[in-house]
Formats: C-alpha cells, sequence, structure tokens
C-alpha cells in the first residue's frame, strides 16, 4: 500500500533523527489538546501546558546563552502559577543551548534517560520470530488498560479518533496471552516531508516479560505502519530495550536527553535565586562565580539539597565538575562511595566503604540500584570486585526491574562481571 499522505523516503541518519523530533512534538501537541491542554510558544521555547492530571511537555528546545535563563524561568513561574501533574523536556544532542542540562537543573528537573533514537526501513521488516503459544494482538483504542495491574503506560490515553489529524493516526496494539492482557504499543503516523511512523509506549506486564511479548507488540506496529504506506519506523529506546529493538531490525540513528521536573518538589519548596546561580556554577564548572558566591554567601550550607532532590556534589558528578566538586568538598560537602569514583577518587571510595559499613546499602536514583547495579550496568568490572569486595548484597532487586545484579549483567550480555557475580553465589 501506498501512503495517501507525502512522507520521508531515502533518509539519511540525522534526517531520521529530526523526523524523531519532528514526530514527537506532533504527538504531545495532539495529546495535549485531547487531554484539554494547550500549546505554549515563545523565544526557543515551545511547550504544553499540561493539567492536574497530565504532564506538560517541552519538546526539542531551541534557546541560546542569552535566552535561556530568562525563558526557564518563565516556564518554572507558570508552573507554579498553574502546575501540572510533571513535565519534561526532551532534547536531540547537542542540546541548545548546550547546556541545557545544567539550566534546567538549577530549576527543579532532574536527569532522565537518555533516549536511544532507532529507525527501522520497513521494507526490511523481518516477520519470523518466535512468540508464545496463545498470544493475540489486537488493535484496541477504545478498551481502558488501567485497570491491569503493573502494565507499563497503562494510564496513557490514546486521543479519539476525531482529535487525530487523519483516520489510523492513532493505533493501539494491545497482547494477550489466552484472553488475559500481558501487553501493548502505540503507533503515531506523521506526513509530510519528515513523516514516519513513531512507536511508543511498548510495555509488557512483569510476569510475562522476556518472552517474546514485547517484540511482538513492536512488530504488530511496525506491520501497521508498512501497510499504511510507511517507509521507516522510529522510536526512542532505553538501555534496557536496546537489543531486543535490534533483534527485530532497528538501527542507531542518534541519542538524546530528557528532564523530568516533580511538581510536587517544585510546589514544596521552589529554586531560589541564590540556590540558581550556585547549581549553574557547579554544573558549569565556573570558578570565579564559585568563589564570588562564597565571598557573598559565606554560611550557605553546600549540603542543603536542591529542588530536584540532588546535591551540590551529585550535580557535580552528573556534570562532571572535578574541580566544582573539590571546591565543594573544601566547604563542607559529604558524598557517597559512588560520588568518589564518578570523580575518579577512587582511593577515597575505597576508605569510605571500609570506614562506613552504610555506603554498601546505599542505594542510587529511582530504581534504587544498588553498587554492584550500577556496575554491572556499566560494565565496571573494577566497580563490580569493590562493591562485592565490601559486602554488596547480591540478591537486592532495584525497585522499577525487579531485578538482581546478576539478572542485569546477564540481561546486557555483560558475561564478566556475571562471572564475577556467580563467583559470589557459590
Amino acid at each position: 500500500m501506498t501512503s495517501p499522505h507525502p512522507i520521508l523516503q531515502s533518509a539519511t541518519s540525522g534526517e531520521l533523527e529530526q523526523a524523531v523530533a519532528r514526530n514527537h512534538q506532533e504527538l504531545f501537541r495532539q495529546e495535549a489538546i485531547a487531554l484539554g491542554g494547550v500549546i505554549v510558544r515563545s523565544e526557543g521555547l515551545i511547550y504544553t501546558t499540561g493539567t492536574p492530571y497530565s504532564a506538560s511537555m517541552i519538546p526539542f528546545p531551541q534557546l541560546t546563552s542569552t535566552t535561556a535563563g530568562r525563558e526557564l524561568d518563565a516556564l518554572v513561574a507558570f508552573y507554579l502559577r498553574s502546575p501540572p501533574a510533571g513535565a519534561g523536556c526532551w532534547s536531540l544532542e547537542p542540546p541548545r543551548p548546550d547546556h541545557l542540562g545544567v539550566c534546567l537543573l538549577a530549576r527543579g528537573f532532574q536527569p532522565g534517560w537518555r533516549p536511544h533514537w532507532m529507525a527501522m526501513d520497513l521494507r526490511e521488516l523481518e516477520t519470523h520470530h518466535p512468540f508464545p503459544n496463545g498470544l493475540t494482538i489486537v488493535r484496541d483504542n477504545d478498551s481502558p488498560l488501567t485497570g491491569i495491574r503493573d502494565l507499563p503506560y497503562a494510564r496513557v490515553v490514546v486521543p479519539r479518533m476525531a482529535d487525530a489529524a487523519f483516520a489510523g493516526q492513532w493505533t493501539r496494539m494491545v497482547a494477550s496471552v489466552r484472553g488475559k492482557v500481558v501487553g501493548q504499543s502505540v503507533v503515531f503516523l506523521t506526513t509530510g516531508e519528515w513523516g514516519v511512523a513513531g512507536i511508543y509506549h511498548v510495555g509488557v506486564v512483569p510476569p510475562a516479560r522476556n518472552k517474546g511479548i514485547g517484540k511482538a507488540v513492536t512488530l504488530a506496529a511496525c506491520l501497521y505502519a508498512r501497510d499504511m504506506g510507511y517507509r521507516y519506523a522510529v522510536l526512542n529506546s532505553t538501555d534496557v530495550g536496546r537489543p531486543a529493538y535490534r533483534r527485530l531490525g532497528f538501527r542507531a540513528v542518534g541519542d538524546g536527553w530528557t528532564w523530568w521536573l516533580t511538581i510536587e518538589r517544585l510546589l514544596a519548596r521552589p529554586p531560589e535565586p541564590i540556590e540558581i546561580r550556585l547549581a549553574e556554577a557547579v554544573g558549569l564548572g565556573d570558578a570565579g562565580e564559585l568563589d564570588s558566591l562564597r565571598a557573598e554567601n559565606p554560611a550557605y550550607d553546600l549540603n542543603r539539597g536542591l529542588t530536584n532532590g540532588m546535591s551540590l556534589i551529585q550535580l557535580a558528578v552528573h556534570c562532571r565538575q572535578p574541580h566544582a566538586a573539590a571546591w565543594l568538598v573544601e566547604g563542607g560537602s559529604g558524598y557517597t562511595a559512588l560520588d568518589a569514583w564518578d570523580l575518579g577518587w577512587k582511593d577515597r571510595a575505597r576508605q569510605l566503604l571500609r570506614a562506613d559499613g552504610r555506603q554498601i546499602r546505599q542505594v542510587y536514583g529511582k530504581e534504587e540500584k544498588s553498587l554492584l547495579h550500577v556496575a554491572a550496568e556499566r560494565n565496571d568490572a573494577e566497580l563490580a570486585e569493590l562493591a562485592l569486595s565490601a559486602g554488596s548484597d547480591t540478591h537486592w532487586r532495584d525497585n522499577t526491574w525487579k531485578a538482581t545484579p546478576l539478572e542485569w549483567a546477564n540481561h546486557f550480555g555483560y558475561t564478566t562481571i556475571a562471572r564475577m557475580i556467580q563467583g559470589r553465589l557459590r
């Protein structure tokens, strides 16, 4: 079938990256309108307002060093007046400006995952994959999925056909095994010179994972897009999902950035101007500004958490600013073993773990990963050995994927780390 609309053809990786961004922008726009929100445009910034029940989205800002602070201050002021359920900012690589992330973190946003943009030429779609017996997949935009326990994206509302730009633009694939819903995906079609099929909201309930169901609902979305005449399917993947998408035939076209705002934290303690200045100086490694701030505010508590929940030392680690971290420590800032490791202070990390038994029980990020999970995720054998030697709990399960460090290592195919952990399990 040939698409009745103009779509992207014969694209380079760079063009596919732009197509991903345009597909996201249009998806966010239509979702916002369907949920009762509006679109706000200012200088280099477009965002959906969100509602008390839905998040605001800030897709791919085009700010400058001159405008970023002013426009983002206005954005945060808007959220304080009209709080949405949350907010997320998306960017290609590099962000605009390149220190966009520092500006957002200073104003209460948290670091998000790094989307891995992937694309497939649907003419090369491989359809022969093993799937579980009894699996059925149907197109279903109407049935509510909120009652399906632990189904990712179950609360996502697929807009009505009347809200779409054309018939068939939005389609949700729902997977069931013997009549029980176990997974879903959504395909969203855009048209014009950047027209592609975007694959979103791929999710499977925990008991049904690692059986090919996520691959099956993704394949169903791709087949639908191909039947609609589309040349390319695109998606953003986390590190966890990347291997499965590769096996389907998707290839990398670039990486991006996300940052997320928890509105409850913003409302509880909006960032003060001094906090924003200090966080930006730490994130940029601006030694002159840091010294000026110390002279102006000698009593400022450097262990005070930022609005986004990070400490200043964590911000320095995240932004790879060891000199700013040293400045903070000199001023009395504390740090964890992982902070020290990431700053290149490996001897300090070892000393902390020897001196303080609580350090090895420290968990990291919203996933509540152990130090050994972090080592498995990074394929860092030296860090894994340090964590194991310090007594890391090999049975600890993270809070998101409910997996042990060994299961993380096996998922990513990091055999050296897996063998190290297995050696401690015997």
